[in-house]
């Protein structure tokens, strides 16, 4: 499953999500996209869900809330978990690894939503999905307000901006995985 979803968000949405999240000086600086690639290349980050608590954090701004909400009801079925809702950023030579955000295909479901106001395909930033056992891997370019729907388990990394661009790329990323696989895969790591 690969599915582009053009002005996801309305321009009001988007203009209330970029003043209280990207404007905001809530950014930390550490976030990877593979944890067990070394060395590490981290990336700017905002969490808003708290897995931990299985909810969103007390300094979480509505619309945020608002966003992984409508992801849920529209790509989610019944039985899914949120287990992801947060922003990262990139610059110039911070680009993402490629990655899967969750080993088996099927039970996970991953939203990436182009966040930057104004963006030029000179630019880069795009999204680049890997297709394992082929020679296919198939590049979906940056937009704003855009929605990329997938698959966890599809390997993809996410392309920082190139030289020529002096803005940072941003999205926003949601995650949900079915119910029961979760519960599976805790229950193993606890052991």
């Amino acid at each position: 499953m690969l599915e582009v979803y053009k002005d996801w968000i309305d321009e009001h949405t988007h203009g209330e999500m970029f003043y209280e999240i990207m404007y905001k000086n809530r950014w930390k600086f550490g976030q990877v996209s593979d944890s067990e690639i070394e060395p590490n290349y981290p990336q700017w980050f905002q969490n808003f869900y708290v897995f931990k608590y299985r909810d969103y954090g007390t300094e979480c701004p509505e619309v945020a809330i608002n966003l992984g909400d409508r992801f849920m009801e529209q790509f989610c079925p019944e039985g899914y978990t949120m287990v992801r809702n947060m922003a990262s950023a990139n610059t110039f030579g911070l680009d993402g690894d490629i990655h899967t955000d969750w080993s088996h295909p099927d039970v996970s479901i991953t939203g990436v939503l182009y966040t930057d106001k104004e963006w030029e395909d000179n630019w880069g930033g795009e999204t680049i999905f890997y297709y394992p056992d082929t020679e296919i891997a198939h590049a979906i370019t940056y937009e704003p307000r855009k929605l990329i729907v997938f698959d966890s388990s599809i390997p993809h990394i996410g392309k920082g901006p190139q030289r020529r661009c002096k803005e940072m790329r941003s999205v926003m990323a949601f995650q949900a995985v079915k119910t029961e696989a979760l519960e599976e895969r805790l229950a193993k790591s606890s052991k």
